[in-house]
């Protein structure tokens, strides 16, 4: 019995390491033929509309949208939306707009209700606003550096590209659930990422998405993802659909993540893993199978229930936690982010925390929004479990602030 799970630990193991080949790999600039720098001619760039949506002050939320304004690019301009007049956001973008009168920045307080996804609905009335003809749709908890915009126009020169992501990086931990978030961004999710992508499936988080909006449009603009959940899931596979490319770029993008609590983490997981259970069925099932600290601890368990205890078997078990370690250190060193020697026990806690969020992704079938109960269906497609619950998009009470007031 024992020679199974120690089979299965060999093989998990394994996928790691392969995860952290792939995590070089695409970390390398010239991999898959991407040019080692963005180009520099700035009356070749083309201008950029970067959407913003903001609910509430997430962390280091004034920071974050700073580094949007010290952005090493020509001509963009900056379009804040958001659904709530009394959002606690809005005295600080509208205070950022003051500080840089320079910059082209309009604010949208917009009530559209045609959408079931939150994001989604926050969205539309910004993008009917947007003057230009790249879309940047970037998330309230994303940091960025001067040269971001730069990078990830460069991509679009290869017209086959529809869909410029990019790796995300978790920074600024100050409490134990933020350090747990931050590790697994740069540790599983940044190898998957990568190994997944070199075998040709684009993996996209929706914190950082540029596309043109003539391809946008072509597959129906953010109106065709308005009631999917993993909205970014669902426009990487339209613009495949397409026949046009998408793009993870190397360049990483600051998740800032600094007082999340252990259920803040636990919850956003478990949301996290009932969309990947409603969009890779198979897959989702296997993925105890590469979370190498559950099996070794499976194999001591099994080992000592069977009587079977033997030096092999604690000797791979112990190496297989240290090696975990090891491989999510140097993952995260990869990406610019190395843990402290203090954040390393933090593996086994948050790859066992991790089973738990695997087993409530099954459990899991619906999400609540501003009242509303609503059911995560195949792909991620949210359905109302209210019978009276109308979506038809109301009268608009938008009130757009343009950066010329």
């Amino acid at each position: 019995m024992t020679l199974i799970f120690e089979i299965l630990l060999t093989v998990s193991l394994a996928f790691c390491c392969a995860q952290l080949v792939a995590s070089w790999l695409h970390r390398r600039p010239s991999y898959k033929g991407r040019p080692a720098t963005p180009r520099a001619a700035a009356a070749s760039l083309p201008p950029v509309s970067i959407l913003k949506p903001l609910c509430g002050l997430d962390d280091g939320l004034a920071d974050n949208l700073e580094s949007f304004c010290r952005l090493d690019y020509p001509s963009y301009e900056l379009i804040f939306c958001l659904q709530d007049p009394l959002d606690e956001a809005l005295p600080l973008v509208r205070e950022l707009r003051t500080r840089h009168p320079d910059i082209d920045i309009s604010i949208i307080v917009g009530d559209y209700r045609g959408a079931l996804n939150p994001k989604v609905a926050n969205l539309i009335p910004g993008y009917r606003i947007a003057q230009h003809g790249l879309v940047l749709v970037s998330d309230a908890n994303v940091r960025v550096a001067p040269g971001y915009l730069r990078e990830a126009v460069s991509h679009l020169d290869d017209p086959r590209v529809g869909l410029v992501s990019h790796l995300v990086r978790g920074t600024g931990a100050g409490s134990l659930g933020a350090a747990l978030d931050n590790g697994y961004l740069n540790g599983f999710v940044f190898g998957s990422v990568s190994l997944l992508d070199r075998f040709g499936t684009s993996c996209v988080i929706g914190k950082s998405m540029l596309m043109r909006r003539v391809d946008l449009e072509r597959i129906g603009g953010f109106k065709a993802v308005q009631s999917f959940l993993a909205e970014d899931f669902m426009l990487a596979t339209l613009f495949k659909q397409s026949g046009l490319r998408v793009v993870i770029s190397p360049m990483p993008v600051d998740r800032v993540c600094e007082s999340q609590s252990m259920r803040g983490f636990l919850r956003r997981y478990i949301r996290w893993n009932a969309m990947r259970r409603a969009v890779s069925r198979p897959a989702y099932a296997l993925e105890p199978l590469t979370n190498p600290t559950l099996l070794a601890l499976a194999l001591i368990g099994v080992a000592v229930a069977t009587g079977e205890v033997t030096d092999r078997t604690l000797v791979l078990s112990g190496s297989a936690l240290a090696a975990k370690m090891a491989l999510d250190a140097g993952l995260a060193t990869l990406l610019g982010a190395t843990p402290r020697i203090r954040e390393l026990p933090l593996t086994a806690v948050r790859d066992l925390l991790l089973v738990w969020a695997w087993i409530a992704g099954y459990l899991t079938r619906g999400i609540k929004w501003k009242g509303a109960t609503l059911s995560i269906a195949r792909d991620t497609r949210l359905v109302s479990r209210d019978p009276f619950q109308h979506l038809e998009e109301p009268a608009t009470h938008s009130e757009v602030v343009a950066a010329t007031e």
